[in-house]
């Protein structure tokens, strides 16, 4: 019994045949080609789970479901992509048209729950069931897990703490809102804060560096770089009280953190959980559990799959 697990991002589509034990036979990934349309993305699925297939060694028959992860907002009831604009889709009926694809059930979730469960089924989050997962990269994305279900809440979208106000006179997000933490703790962010205090003449091996990326900033910062320690530092602290905030109102029993910026080790985590634990106070009745997620790029393909496999042993026990 084998599922197909799809993480559908702007510029590429990964992909992965899990077996029902969660491990992995067959991965791989293709261009997305967004900017040719939904019926061009719709084939470049198709092509990449045909490639899978023949990679993991199985028949069209033993693969028993798919599950994909979208980024942005799904109503998930109705297989619909309400709004994704790195893919330019709106109202998109996703499931219904990959299942006539595919010929077989079709699950569609947030990229960020999926992955969440990918972490929970396969990942960090093994031992428990009560999970509150945060990835930072280009945004913040979040996902709550309780009783080993994503909890999506009355508007069906749940948990957004990258937009969580922290600085109501803050920059503008493209969200609209100001002052969201991830105009202030995202790998955006982070850039765009040095590249700020460069033009205003601050001293920093960073300062002829073509192309500015986070992770040029977090290897300056781990190197001992002045403006780059305190850039990635106020952004862990940051973080850290919006992580504590939300602990207070959800009571998980851990937080996983995933995304580019936090593979970067300790440099950020290390502040990141100091900062946690202050904001947490006296109120630490236990410690509470902060891990680095462990699957990587993998957890949206694992999560999908195990979206698959939740959508057929939900059929069965009904």
């Amino acid at each position: 019994m084998y599922f197909l697990g799809i993480d559908l991002g702007g510029t590429s589509i990964k992909g992965g045949i899990v077996d029902k034990e969660g491990r992995i036979l067959a991965q791989g990934q293709v261009p997305t080609k967004a900017q040719d349309g939904a019926e061009v993305v719709l084939a470049q699925m198709a092509t990449l789970t045909e490639v899978l297939k023949v990679t993991a060694g199985i028949k069209e028959s033993e693969l028993q479901g798919a599950g994909v992860g979208i980024p942005g907002s799904v109503d998930v009831e109705k297989g619909l992509v309400r709004l994704a604009p790195n893919l330019h889709w709106s109202n998109f009926p996703l499931k219904e048209k990959m299942e006539k694809v595919l010929g077989i059930p079709v699950s569609l979730d947030n990229d960020a729950h999926v992955a969440a469960l990918g972490e929970m089924w396969q990942g960090a989050g093994r031992n428990y069931k009560d999970i509150l997962m945060v990835t930072i990269g280009t945004g913040i994305g979040s996902a709550v897990i309780l009783d080993g279900e994503v909890r999506r809440g009355f508007w069906g979208y749940g948990a957004e703490l990258g937009h969580v106000k922290v600085d109501p006179e803050g920059a503008l997000c493209q969200c609209g809102g100001r002052g969201c933490l991830e105009t202030l703790a995202s790998a955006t962010a982070i850039v765009h804060q040095v590249e700020r205090e460069l033009k205003r003449g601050r001293p920093s091996s960073l300062q002829h560096k073509p192309g500015l990326e986070a992770k040029d900033v977090l290897l300056a910062a781990r190197e001992g770089d002045e403006l780059a320690l305190e850039v990635v530092n106020r952004a862990a602290s940051y973080l850290g009280i919006a992580l504590a905030n939300a602990v207070f109102l959800l009571g998980p029993e851990v937080v996983i953190i995933g995304g580019g910026v936090a593979q970067a080790g300790e440099v950020i985590l290390k502040p990141l959980k100091e900062r946690f634990v202050e904001a947490l106070g006296p109120w630490q009745i236990r410690p509470l559990p902060l891990l680095a997620a462990r699957l990587g790029n993998k957890a949206g393909f694992v999560g999908a799959a195990y979206l698959a496999l939740s959508l057929l042993e939900k059929g069965c026990n009904e």
